[in-house]
């Protein structure tokens, strides 16, 4: 919208005077000069478009806070380059005054602007919300227009006291908490509120009919200060309380690839592979097998491997999860064994929510997880405390060698996140008995144990035979690599040949590792186990769920 032009002296704001209950308007913008009109010549049209800045509804709903209003109306006349604007502004149901047409103009097809100092209307309104009622006409040197549709807004000059806010009791970080707001005891009742804590975005809230309201938030830090400040049916602020509270650190989320914080393991898978698109895909478990089948991308952000994030940055890479960041979280590793990243990998710290995870994290740097020979490990797992030595980061257990020396079982420990000691190789065989371990795949999951701690389950798969197995209670020791376990022989011809993904967890909560596989058409099965045997294959039971990811 456009205002009105002025002379050499420039445009300057229309006042309003008030006597009792009447609002006059004067206007004294410069004068332009109309068209040369007769009475023969159309009239103008009626002003139409009107507005107001802030926004208000013509029909008089819309309650402004106490500021400058500012009044906009379009003229138009079939002959008239210019016309005079005559603003009729009054409290509702009064006698008006309106300006005079002779000072106040603007350009056929263009908005006339008549702005109403915030004092002019807190001087009318006398502390109290006040509905005023506007329309407009115009004019040329022979013709009135017809008057506007009359609109109207009520202004809000007042400004509620002080609220109440409960104190907070024993609050957790990251957990939710809800708070009891009490209007002021006296002034004028709060509409709502508007809440901030420490330096997050304010949130509103709308009171209800006595003035009291319920505040929800998620404590972020250990010390929390929370704003509370009350606001007027125009959204004028108020008084502010403030409550300073602490917060206590979350017990450590155990449960292995949980990344929603329901302590329901959940299946996460790279993309570009098996139909899923490029991506890093989380698909909620709901604790009886089956999966979510509409998968969320939480690697949008990238893997912060440079500054243009991708979906296809997760191209090629394993992922394992676990607390590698030592947080209370369940966090992703991401490890390359082949490729423009080979040897490299990347920690993204989870969040609990399922929500998207931040790019960037503790580095694997090219060799950071080789051998002494410089191999690099074509598989690692979550290792958890198997080496006994309570970092409180879990280890690693990788398969790496090379065809000339053979290959074996290391295990990796570790002190800072993403820092990880030269592999010491244990001394174990596979479950047939030989070292061919560039022909089985591992995978494995953290169940908790006595202490609060947990304990490692290795899944092991040898894909050419479907011979599967399972070792808990896996320790190593870091120093001369002795290694125990206890042994399970799971089945025989699972799964023979097949292009599958797996993925280790207690899937149904039983207390008993059970394996996901993630195939051809975004094909997902829980391999469910019970019945456990060190000399016979175990119960399985499948649950079978097909993805359908968003590309």
């Amino acid at each position: 919208m456009n205002s009105s032009r002025s002379g050499a002296s420039g445009n300057r704001r229309a006042a309003l005077a008030t006597s009792a209950a009447i609002v006059v308007l004067t206007a004294t913008a410069g004068v332009l000069h109309p068209a040369a009109a007769s009475a023969a010549t159309p009239p103008p049209g009626v002003p139409s478009d009107l507005s107001t800045l802030p926004a208000s509804s013509c029909a008089g709903d819309t309650i402004l806070g106490d500021g400058d209003v500012t009044l906009y109306a379009r003229v138009s006349s079939p002959v008239s380059e210019s016309l005079g604007v005559d603003f009729k502004v009054s409290q509702h149901g009064t006698t008006v005054v309106e300006t005079d047409p002779a000072n106040l103009h603007a350009f056929s097809g263009q908005s006339a602007v008549l702005t109403i100092p915030r004092a002019t209307l807190e001087t009318a309104a006398a502390g109290r919300i006040t509905k005023f009622d506007w329309r407009v006409q115009s004019s040329d040197a022979a013709h009135t227009s017809g008057w506007s549709t009359t609109c109207h807004f009520s202004f809000d000059p007042t400004r509620p006291g002080t609220p109440s806010v409960a104190q907070p009791g024993a609050t957790t970080i990251g957990t939710p908490v809800t708070l009891a707001v009490s209007a002021p005891t006296s002034g004028p009742v709060p509409a709502g509120y508007q809440y901030q804590l420490d330096t997050a975005a304010p949130v509103d809230v709308k009171a209800n009919a006595t003035g009291g309201a319920a505040i929800t938030f998620t404590p972020t830090g250990s010390v929390n200060v929370l704003t509370v400040t009350s606001l007027s049916p125009g959204g004028n602020p108020g008084g502010s309380a403030t409550v300073q509270f602490s917060s206590a650190t979350p017990p450590p989320n155990l449960t292995d690839g949980d990344l929603t914080g329901d302590h329901v393991p959940d299946l996460v898978t790279v993309g570009g592979q098996h139909g899923l698109p490029s991506g890093l895909w989380l698909a909620k478990g709901a604790g009886d097998g089956h999966v979510a089948t509409s998968p969320a991308d939480i690697g949008v952000n990238g893997n912060g491997f440079n500054s243009n994030g991708s979906p296809s940055d997760f191209d090629g890479a394993t992922v394992i999860t676990g607390r590698f960041t030592a947080g209370y979280e369940q966090d992703v590793l991401l490890y390359y064994p082949s490729g423009v990243h080979a040897g490299t990998g990347v920690i993204l710290q989870g969040n609990d929510k399922g929500a998207p995870l931040p790019a960037g994290g503790p580095l694997l740097t090219d060799g950071s997880l080789a051998n002494w020979n410089g191999d690099n490990p074509t598989q690692i797992v979550n290792a958890g405390n198997s080496s006994g030595r309570n970092t409180g980061l879990p280890d690693l257990l990788g398969i790496l060698g090379d065809d000339a020396g053979g290959y074996g079982l290391g295990l990796y420990t570790t002190t800072v996140p993403g820092g990880y000691s030269i592999p010491t190789t244990l001394n174990v065989n596979t479950p047939d008995g030989t070292a061919d371990w560039n022909n089985w795949t591992i995978a494995a999951t953290q169940l908790p144990a006595g202490g609060g701690g947990t304990s490692t389950a290795l899944f092991l798969w040898k894909k050419s035979t479907g011979e599967l197995d399972l070792w808990e209670n896996v320790t190593a020791d870091p120093n001369t690599g002795a290694t125990s376990y206890t042994a399970y022989s799971l089945a025989t011809g699972w799964n023979t040949g097949a292009d599958v993904t797996l993925q280790a967890a207690d899937i149904n909560g039983d207390g008993v590792p059970d394996l996901w596989t993630t195939g051809v058409g975004e094909q997902v099965t829980a391999n469910l186990f019970s019945n456990l045997s060190t000399t016979g294959p175990a119960t399985l039971h499948q649950v079978t769920d097909t993805l359908h990811a968003a590309g």
